[in-house]
């Protein structure tokens, strides 16, 4: 009697711990983030390009195996606030974002012709996906123009402790 009861509550616990393994991994991988950003500096500091621009192109594409669609905007710079010497004022970068117009991904989708501050991460993909670059933080990273208006708003709340207006100027200390 005491090895069946010994051996129903190793197999209870064993499935306990298979329950938590599981749900645990499937929390991780719902969308959830790997850094929420306290301040402005945190994110510029994780970012490799902090730049206004304003996409001038825009396409889907399915260049990633066994991922979905990406939706890759062509972003003319505008101004900068940290850059390096292939992305000055006057040049483009691509930035890639997960979903499409159709079926978007986490957060929001720059649009064709809008005008963001964008917070931007390289995308670390191999061959010329390299050249591309993420949002810092997902939609963290992106803070949308107002028209005429040298202020940017903060394009989605997703729990991070961020300003809801930037400047350029206060883009890497705000």
């Amino acid at each position: 009697m005491t090895r069946v009861r010994l051996g129903t509550l190793v197999a209870a616990a064993l499935l306990a711990a298979g329950v938590v393994t599981v749900t645990g991994c499937s929390s991780a991988s719902s969308g959830s983030r790997a850094r929420m950003y306290d301040s402005v500096s945190s994110m510029a500091d994780h970012s490799s390009l902090v730049v206004t621009g304003t996409v001038r192109q825009q396409r889907v594409a399915n260049d990633v195996a066994d991922a979905d669609p990406t939706t890759l905007s062509t972003v003319r710079i505008v101004a900068t606030a940290k850059t390096d010497p292939d992305h000055p004022v006057g040049s483009t970068v691509v930035v890639r974002q997960h979903g499409t117009t159709r079926s978007s991904g986490p957060g929001m989708l720059l649009e064709d012709g809008g005008t963001y501050l964008l917070y931007l991460t390289p995308s670390a993909l191999d061959g010329d996906l390299a050249d591309q670059y993420f949002i810092t933080g997902g939609a963290a990273g992106v803070y949308v123009g107002e028209d005429g208006r040298t202020d940017f708003r903060r394009g989605t709340d997703d729990g991070d402790e961020l300003p809801t207006h930037l400047t350029l100027a206060d883009a890497l200390h705000g």
